[in-house]
Order: structure tokens, then sequence, then C-alpha cells
């Protein structure tokens, strides 16, 4: 076996000990900040690629799981700006849609805090936000997607509803805001 074999071992050995001993922390580190484990676990997984690809910049042992969490912060700041462009990109495409490309003209400062609003909410809670306004699917519709009646998807939509307006509204001054739909205009 050749030096340069030798040295390729040995940094896998020694990244795969720094992944066994710091990868419960850096998902318990993304999972306080995203409250989604499959993206946490994707967060974790750049993590070790980012520091597999600067391997020969790991600090000592007693400094490592610090170096980790400086990438990891980079990695989910790269993650949250990807989530907040998808928001807005998918909220954009469905006002066009709804309304065959003359939406109603909001501000950009309307779009940003209606884009927090949203991803403030319980995954569950933005889900049917989602599919009731950007699906446009009725109730009843959303019950089969849910696997629960039309009633309860009413119960749900409507309690999601008060939650996102009471998150826009504790956002925004109420001058600047257009009110959600209804129920009865559904």
């Amino acid at each position: 076996m050749g030096a340069t074999e030798q040295h390729a071992r040995d940094q896998n050995t020694e990244l795969a000990r720094v992944v066994a001993t710091h990868r419960q922390a850096l998902l318990r580190f993304a999972l306080r900040r995203l409250d989604d484990h499959s993206v946490s676990e994707d967060v974790v997984a750049e993590t070790f690629v980012v520091a597999w690809r600067h391997f020969d910049a790991i600090p000592e042992p007693d400094q490592e799981l610090f170096w980790l969490y400086g990438i990891a912060r980079r990695v989910l700041s790269n993650t949250m700006r990807g989530r907040q462009r998808s928001l807005r990109l998918e909220m954009r495409l469905a006002l066009e849609r709804e309304h065959g490309g003359n939406a109603p003209r909001y501000t950009e400062e309307d779009g940003r805090q209606l884009t927090e609003a949203l991803a403030a909410l319980r995954p569950e809670e933005r889900e049917l936000i989602q599919l009731a306004y950007w699906e446009g699917l009725t109730y009843r519709e959303m019950g089969l997607v849910l696997g629960c009646s039309e009633k309860a998807a009413g119960i749900r939509i409507s309690r999601a509803r008060q939650h996102l307006r009471l998150l826009v509204n504790k956002t925004s001054p109420p001058a600047s805001i257009t009110p959600l739909p209804t129920q009865e205009t559904l």
C-alpha cells in the first residue's frame, strides 16, 4: 500500500470518527432551528460533505464540534434562503394561476410578511394552506389527501387560516394587509 492510499485510509477513518462523535449534536443543532427532521438530516449530511472537502483544516478534537457548528450554520443559512426563495416563487405562481396573470399588486413588504408568516406555521398548517389556496382543493378533496373527513378538513383549514391571520397581523400594520378570504368565499 502506497503512502497516498494510507493517507486516504487514515483520513476516512478519522472522518468516520468525527461523524460518529458529532452527528447527534449536529442533528439536534439543526432540529432546533428547522423543526423538520428530514431537512435537518440533509443539513447534517451536507455539513459532513463540506467538512470532508476541508478536512485538512479540521482543528484538534476538543475544537472540532465548534468548527462543525460553523459549517452547519452556513449550510442552514443556505437552506433557509432556498426555502424562502421557494415559498416566494410558489406564492407568486399560485397568484398568477389563480388570477390568470392579473394578480393583485402587493408590495414586496406584503410578500415578505406573508412568506414569514407561512414559514412560521407548523408544517401541517402550511400544507393545508397550500392545498386550499395553491392547489385550489375543496374540503372534500383535502379530506381525501389528508385521510380524514370533509368536515375534519374544513375544521383544520379554518384553524390554519386563523393562525396565519394572527401571524400576518402580528408582523404588519393592519392598513397594509389585504384580508385572507373567509371560509364562505372558498
